[in-house]
């Protein structure tokens, strides 16, 4: 009974991850000159690549204004891993729009954002801000669904 309960969670998370399984809300934050951004929160499921877990909760915010906050909470059950992580917006067919840039990153993969992880005994709150997160403003009100690929 027990092998079976764990095969149907695997392939039930499998499920998820490969459908880019989110929970979405929406919602309002205000911009430095006090006036109201529309958002859209999209909350993600537990993931795993490799050695690394992202778990339950993790949560992508996007604002009218073309930012994206990221907060969530990362581990690996090796040290010295690092969680890498892209995250593609989507129209409400599923069909991709684009992809978050990374304003701080290297020049060769701006859509890459990383998370180091240096011990397999600890687990790490990683929130990446809006500063450090973009994409085409012009698009948020197309935008209903995200994804995550990710690596470890």
């Amino acid at each position: 009974m027990r092998g079976t309960r764990r095969a149907l969670g695997a392939v039930s998370t499998t499920a998820a991850l490969v459908a880019g399984l989110t929970l979405t809300t929406t919602g309002a934050a205000h911009a430095q000159d006090g006036t109201a951004l529309a958002t859209r929160t999209f909350t993600f499921a537990t993931m795993r690549s490799g050695d690394c877990t992202m778990l339950s909760g993790a949560r992508w915010t996007l604002t009218s204004d073309g930012r994206a906050f990221f907060d969530g909470t990362v581990t690996s059950s090796d040290d010295d891993d690092a969680w890498l992580m892209w995250a593609k917006i989507k129209d409400e067919n599923g069909a991709v729009l684009g992809w978050l840039r990374h304003t701080r990153s290297n020049p060769t993969n701006l859509t890459k954002f990383v998370k180091n992880l240096p011990s397999h005994t600890e687990r790490y709150r990683w929130q990446i801000r809006p500063a450090d997160a973009e994409f085409d403003a012009g698009l948020f009100p197309l935008v209903k669904h995200m994804s995550l690929s990710n690596h470890c």
